[in-house]
């Protein structure tokens, strides 16, 4: 079970990373006109990827959790 909880808060951390929420709004802007597009959709997209990934691990998690 923790396993699959630390998993699933070392997507959701690398999720962050990605998106820039650890980032201040300067941070972010700059970071939106110095990418280009394509990095920007690649970027998102691995991100989503991440994002659910670290949904099903926490899902797992729980389900262990729950039934244990």
């Amino acid at each position: 079970m923790n396993l699959f909880l630390y998993a699933g808060l070392a997507c959701l951390l690398v999720t962050g990373l990605l998106s820039g929420m650890f980032t201040t709004g300067y941070q972010q802007r700059g970071n939106f006109y110095a990418d280009s597009k394509e990095d920007r959709a690649s970027r998102e997209k691995v991100s989503i990827w991440f994002l659910l990934a670290g949904f099903v691990f926490l899902a797992v998690a729980g389900i262990v959790y729950l039934f244990r």
